[in-house]
């Protein structure tokens, strides 16, 4: 199997999937900022905005691993790289609708800052296993 060259599984005329996985990571942590104000200042207004946040957020994602998945099957990415990126990606989608639902309902419970962290990590470790498929260290 030729080396792939860095840049190459970063672009492409087919997947569109590098371009809207960027979209979840800035309107989780935005939304995590606003959850963070609210809780402090106890303002609602910011509140809705981070449920809005997480609402946009979980479509986005979504939607990245929609396109995530046809990318996997275009690309000459070896299986088991792909799919643990993957399964932290349907992690992450699974965490923010459950964030997005207790920001609606129960914004400051103890029980939502544990999913807010739960989804926070996963979304780490989804970015970082994404990173190593656009950028192999084996190179």
């Amino acid at each position: 199997m030729p080396a792939v060259q860095p840049y190459e599984t970063m672009i492409s005329s087919v997947s569109f999937h590098p371009f809207l996985s960027h979209l979840p990571i800035a309107l989780y942590i935005g939304a995590l900022g606003l959850l963070y104000k609210n809780r402090a200042q106890k303002n609602t207004l910011s509140g809705q905005a981070a449920s809005f946040n997480l609402s946009l957020g979980f479509i986005g994602a979504a939607m990245a691993d929609f396109t995530g998945m046809i990318s996997a099957d275009i690309n000459l990415t070896p299986n088991v790289e792909v799919e643990g990126h993957q399964g932290y990606s349907f992690l992450f989608t699974c965490l923010i609708g459950v964030a997005t639902v207790y920001s609606f309902t129960r914004a400051n419970t103890q029980t939502a800052v544990g999913v807010y962290i739960a989804g926070f990590l996963a979304l780490c470790a989804s970015a970082f296993s994404g990173y190593l498929l656009a950028f192999p260290p084996h190179l």
